[in-house]
This record gives C-alpha cells, structure tokens and sequence, in this order.
C-alpha cells in the first residue's frame, strides 16, 4: 500500500536523480560543427574526402558480427520464459502479476513473437521482482533502457529500489506526481 512517506520519498529521489536531458548541455561536449572541422578529423583530410574511403560494406560486415556476437538466443519471449520459470511462476500468475491481459501475453510468447512495449517490459519486470541488474538486463532483451533523464523512469527506478513490485502500486505512484500509469487499471 502506498503512503504519504512513500510518495515523498519518492519527491526526494526524484530531486536526487531526475536530470533532464536539457541540464547536459555545456559540460564539455563539442559543438556539431567542430566534429566536422577538418582539424578533427586529422592529417588535414577534409570531410568529403574522408566519407569516400570508408567502405560501406566494411562498416555492414561488422555491425552484423556484433549482432551475432552480442545478440540474446531468442529475444523477448525467450527471456521472459527463462525468468518465468526461474522465478516458479505459472504463466497465468505471471501475466496476471504483470496485469498484462492473456491474449497480449499469447501474441507475445507466441510464433509470430511480437515485439512488447517498454511499458509491458517493465510490468513483466515488476512482476517477476527482479533486482536493478536484473531488471536493466530484461530491458536490454527487449531494446530499452531506464535513463535519468525521464521523471517516469526514475520513478521505476525508485520502486525497485524500495521493493515496490505490484504494478498497481507504481502505477498510483506514477499517477501521484503526474506521470501516465504504465496500465490503464488505476
């Protein structure tokens, strides 16, 4: 259950560690036109000359041996499956922990392999009670990351930290400072 202490705790960790992205401008990083200055690029090369030597095919080969080398067997689904069964749940206690509707849960662990919102990753996350590392990890299989730089993500980073896993539970949290629940049960 969600209390006043709860909700201004999580104010406090929200002032802590909410940066917004726009805060980032000025430490340090190069302006968009000295990255294509000549000097950068060294050896005096000017750009125009330096994009015709890179080979095309060369950058392609590689990006597809590190997919190969760094991609997950499976996907989502696989993942989700692979904690499912860690955990001890049943499907029907995990979609419904994660309040994730059956036939949604079906498309996803399914043959066609849907691919999740980032709002169903995170309920899956939430169900299935995974620590911070753990949770970043599951997000990972799934293309998303939680980021500073959004009020809602440091929110869901807050409740894992204080063991806040049921979905209905972050979701008042979200709902309480402003921020669209990841389900529409509020």
């Amino acid at each position: 259950m969600i209390d006043d202490k709860i909700i201004e705790g999580l104010r406090e960790y929200l002032k802590d560690n909410y940066f917004p992205e726009h805060s980032s401008v000025g430490i340090g990083i190069p302006a968009c036109s000295n990255l294509i200055d000549s000097e950068v690029l060294g050896c005096g090369i000017a750009m125009s000359e330096s994009i015709s030597r890179i080979s095309f095919r060369n950058v392609s080969d590689d990006a597809s041996k590190y997919i190969k080398r760094h991609r997950k067997p499976g996907g989502f689904s696989h993942a989700l499956d692979g904690k499912r069964k860690e955990k001890g749940l049943t499907p029907a206690e995990l979609y419904k922990r994660a309040n994730v509707d059956r036939r949604h849960y079906s498309r996803l662990m399914g043959p066609e392999g849907r691919h999740p919102s980032i709002n169903t990753v995170i309920c899956f996350a939430l169900a299935l009670k995974l620590d911070r590392k753990e949770f970043d990890d599951f997000l990972q299989t799934a293309g998303y990351a939680l980021s500073n730089s959004s009020s809602r993500d440091v929110c869901i980073m807050y409740c894992i930290e204080k063991n806040i896993y049921e979905v209905n539970d972050v979701n008042t949290l979200l709902f309480t400072i402003g921020i669209e629940p990841l389900t529409r049960d509020v």
